[in-house]
C-alpha cells in the first residue's frame, strides 16, 4: 500500500522543490525513473543470480597487470610456470 503513495509523493516533492536545488532535483528524478521502471519489469528480468547449487564447473578469470620493474621476480615466476605448464600439458 505504501508503494501506491510513494510515486505521487515523489512527484509532488519534485514539483514543490526550488529549481536551484539541482542535486536534489536530479536525485528525485532518478528515484522517480527507478520506481516507474520497476513497475513494468517481469519477475524473470529481475532475477540475475548465479545458481551456486548446480554442479557445473565455472571458470573465472581476471587480468592482472603487475609492474615488472618493481617486481622482477614475479615475471620470472610466471615465465617458469608457463614453461612447466607447456611441458606437462
Amino acid at each position: 500500500m505504501e508503494q501506491e503513495k510513494y510515486l505521487p509523493e515523489l512527484m509532488a516533492e519534485k514539483d514543490s522543490l526550488d529549481p536551484s536545488f539541482v542535486h536534489a532535483m536530479r536525485l528525485l528524478a532518478e528515484e522517480i525513473e527507478k520506481f516507474q521502471g520497476s513497475d513494468g519489469k517481469k519477475e524473470d528480468e529481475e532475477k540475475k543470480y548465479l545458481d551456486v547449487i548446480s554442479n557445473k564447473n565455472i571458470k573465472l578469470s581476471e587480468r592482472v597487470l603487475i609492474p615488472v620493474k618493481q617486481y622482477p621476480k614475479v615475471l620470472l615466476y610466471i615465465w617458469i610456470r608457463s614453461l612447466i605448464k607447456q611441458k606437462f600439458h
